[in-house]
């Protein structure tokens, strides 16, 4: 009888969660589609959520940050009849910018702290594994 063959992991910690069947479908076709078993995407999953946002949610949380600060500025300005030079609006895009990492980590923390984040999980079951 041949082994069977399995990767080398480091990991030592088992997670068991329950989830509906249309979840559990759609987990199988994300991981399906890398090649994976559900097991292995999942873990990766919850290492990246674990890990915190990723550059790519930084950059586009700053964005969405400065593009709303530019917004209510300028809102705010127009609201008490002002005219809008280009050295306001200039003024006024530099302060959003010069904001807008720190606002995204504002908004990311925030947003990674609460647990409704992970959404379609029932249950949590942690063991030694």
């Amino acid at each position: 009888m041949t082994p069977i063959l399995t990767k080398a992991t480091n990991r030592k910690r088992r997670i068991g969660v329950r989830v509906q069947d249309a979840v559990f479908g759609a987990l199988r076709q994300r991981a399906d589609h890398e090649n994976k078993t559900v097991s292995e995407w999942c873990s990766e999953q919850l290492s990246e959520i674990a890990r915190g946002a990723s550059p790519f949610q930084i950059a586009v949380i700053s964005e969405v940050a400065a593009l709303q600060n530019i917004t209510i500025n300028l809102i705010h300005e127009m609201a008490k009849s002002r005219t809008l030079s280009k050295e306001r609006i200039q003024q006024i895009l530099d302060a959003a910018h010069a904001s807008k990492y720190r606002d995204a980590e504002d908004k990311l923390r925030r947003a990674l702290s609460r647990p409704e984040h992970l959404g379609g999980v029932s249950g949590r079951n942690e063991s030694a594994g």
